[in-house]
């Protein structure tokens, strides 16, 4: 699939899919990433006129668990209505300078569904902190949106989900990917791997329903967590040319630790979606994976837009 290949320094850098959306000019000098080559990317206007679109991005509110364990929620309100409207005691309560409507919001960038750049677990270099490198400089700013697309491999693990002790994950180990590309096939350089425990599905619910999420394996640690991939895991996809995968879990790290399975990843430059959901939609292999996250300066992860397209003709069935 993937024929220009080189290696810089001991590391494989591969080619991955441009699909329209080649990295900035200089990225490599810019970000501090080691360079990709670009392939000539797919027909994305043919790939979506013979599919279907698959959200897989959950919804934010005030009232759903899309933050972290105890971190703060959402915050909206309108910036602007209509006309000024006013509360009981007659003040203004929501102000207006036009007839339009707009909200106003106070997000942490790991809200939702998220994309984690390297930046998140990896400090600068001369910071004089654990894990220094350069890919500490990678923040989502700068780093390349051809990265996060490509052919996605789904891999089923919803057989290890709550198969763990309160407060900790079920390890996604490379024997699982293993036996996945024995049924359907090697994982190829620039494909998207995708590990779908139904995690979300299952527990992203209004509060107080809603506490299963993180808050109950991460702070009371009553409840199992997530199914997490081991660093041997990720470490097994990055010498296939993998630059990005995703997970229906809230994090790509264990419930009871995040940082060794992010760092094994963040560290050279990979990157990865976080509370994907609806991954049973895809089939394990014939979908073509998409994400954008908004652009924020200095940016160590974002609330982001995740979609499959996927031909009408596929069989889902994973």
């Amino acid at each position: 699939m993937f024929s220009n290949c080189f290696c810089v320094r001991s590391l494989m850098v591969v080619a991955v899919f441009a699909a329209g959306c080649a990295a900035p000019e200089n990225d490599a000098a810019v970000s501090g990433l080691l360079p990709v080559v670009e392939a000539a990317g797919p027909d994305l206007a043919a790939i979506a006129g013979k599919s279907r679109i698959v959200d897989l991005t959950v919804l934010v509110s005030e009232t759903l668990p899309g933050h972290w364990g105890s971190n703060p929620p959402l915050q909206r309100w309108t910036n602007n209505w209509f006309e000024p409207r006013t509360n009981a005691y007659g003040t203004v309560s929501t102000p207006s300078e036009g007839p339009y409507y707009s909200q106003r919001y106070v997000i942490d960038e790991h809200t939702g569904t998220q994309s984690d750049f390297p930046a998140h677990f990896v400090p600068p270099p001369g910071s004089g902190l654990p894990f220094a490198g350069p890919m500490g400089n990678v923040t989502g700013d700068k780093y390349p949106l051809s990265r996060m697309m490509g052919p996605a491999a789904v891999i089923n693990v919803t057989a290890i989900r709550d198969q763990a002790e309160p407060g900790h994950s079920a390890r996604i180990s490379v024997e699982m990917i293993k036996a996945f590309e024995a049924e359907h096939g090697e994982i190829q350089a620039g494909d998207v791997v995708l590990f779908h425990s139904g995690y979300s599905n299952a527990y992203y619910k209004p509060m107080p329903e809603g506490l299963r999420m993180t808050f109950e394996p991460v702070v009371a640690k009553t409840k199992p967590g997530w199914p997490a991939p081991e660093p041997e895991a990720i470490e097994y996809l990055r010498g296939k040319g993998v630059w990005h995968l995703g997970t229906d879990g809230p994090s790509m790290g264990y419930a009871e630790g995040g940082q060794p399975t992010h760092i094994a990843g963040l560290q050279h430059g990979m990157s990865w979606e976080e509370m994907l959901i609806d991954l049973d939609q895809l089939p394990p292999r014939g979908a073509y994976y998409l994400a954008l996250p908004i652009k924020v300066a200095d940016q160590s992860g974002s609330p982001t837009r995740a979609i499959a397209f996927v031909p009408s003709d596929t069989d889902n069935k994973q």
